[in-house]
């Protein structure tokens, strides 16, 4: 049996969950010896009840954190409680597979090893802040996952005595993310640029809002539709995006959150995707969502995107360039056949390494290895 772990914040749910709860669904539905323990969960997802296990301890758990500073031993003693149902029902040869937090794959380390089983620990992003270097000095994985090679690179530059290592990317859902029917006639004559995602100064929206008001000071036809809120779960205003609100030229339109069928529909009725981070983003699911939707992608070059581009279907340009940003969006608006061109490209690409049945059989050559 192999049990993916969310981290605390994270409901197992397809309406109120995030990425890691998607991916881990994903997985499941190509794996039926898989589980997933969590704080919470509902039956959003179309699971049975005995593949979902839920561990309400980590709410106990978080609800304490979140009011007191808490030490090291602290912490172990109440995530070791909180697990408890989880390592009861563990036998040897069975897998933890801990999604992105490193303190629970700390405090489960010893128990799970007593167990016989095997602890993996995926690496979702790159943020090796001092809580994380703490906690990876007391534990070793049996196999460590990461987004990117990039991602992977980052973390052995700090903890290179870190074995079994593995850069998998991300995939995508195809029954969710495929291109518009061909069949379909297109209403909108206006050339949509997308956006999708968090309204954080990191993702660069800023500095996309600003290439659309270079385009329009171009006499170039075309709208920008954001799609995101700067808090998961939630459309509540931050000064961040009230500084985007106010200064948003008119070809700019912001959508708010949507759940992942109305982002995926979102896609196939838009032209361009913009991802414009200017952080090193580990990898950046949108890319690849974007070229399962069979639509070009504008992406910065940072972190693990390059790796993404590198078999088409991306124009990148450097982080933080408006200019840059605005003359690449310019050049697929102008050029249908080019648009086209990339697209294509980015749909062979994803097909080829991102479906999660390509992305499940690396998965599966790791949780063999063990």
């Amino acid at each position: 049996m192999i049990y993916h772990l969310l981290p605390e914040l994270e409901p197992f749910s397809a309406t109120k969950g995030g990425a890691l709860a998607r991916d881990v669904a994903n997985i499941m539905r190509l794996n039926p010896s898989h589980v997933v323990a969590c704080s919470q969960a509902d039956d959003t997802w179309g699971f049975d009840v005995d593949r979902i296990l839920v561990l309400r301890g980590l709410r106990a758990y978080n609800q304490i954190r979140g009011k007191r500073f808490l030490p090291r031993w602290t912490t172990g003693l109440l995530l070791q409680q909180a697990f408890q149902p989880l390592l009861t029902g563990l036998k040897s040869g069975d897998v933890v597979w801990c999604h992105n937090q490193l303190v629970f794959s700390a405090a489960l380390y010893s128990s799970v090893h007593a167990k016989g089983a095997k602890l993996i620990h995926h690496f979702h992003d790159g943020h090796a802040h001092y809580a994380a270097r703490s906690a990876m000095r007391s534990f070793l994985p049996d196999a460590s996952i990461f987004v990117s090679e990039f991602t992977r690179q980052q973390w052995l530059s700090l903890f290179p005595w870190l074995q079994n290592t593995h850069a998998i990317p991300n995939g995508a859902d195809e029954a969710l993310f495929h291109p518009r029917p061909k069949a379909e006639v297109r209403t909108t004559v206006v050339t949509e640029v997308l956006y999708v995602g968090r309204l954080q100064p990191e993702k660069g929206v800023h500095v996309l809002i600003d290439a659309m008001r270079v385009l329009q000071e171009r006499n170039v036809d075309v709208v920008c539709r954001v799609v995101g809120s700067a808090i998961f779960g939630g459309n509540k205003p931050t000064p961040y995006v009230n500084s985007l609100l106010k200064a948003s030229p008119t070809n700019v339109r912001f959508e708010g959150r949507r759940s992942a069928q109305r982002i995926a529909e979102e896609y196939r009725a838009a032209d361009i995707l913009c991802c414009p981070s200017i952080w090193q983003e580990p990898f950046g699911n949108v890319n690849i969502e974007a070229m399962a939707s069979a639509i070009p992608v504008v992406a910065t070059r940072v972190g693990g995107i390059p790796e993404i581009a590198a078999d088409g279907g991306v124009l990148l340009v450097e982080p933080g360039s408006v200019v840059g940003l605005a003359d690449a969006l310019q050049k697929l608006i102008e050029d249908k056949e080019l648009r086209i061109t990339v697209a294509e490209k980015g749909l062979r690409s994803f097909q080829r390494r991102y479906t999660w049945t390509a992305v499940c059989r690396e998965y599966q050559e790791v949780t063999d290895s063990l």
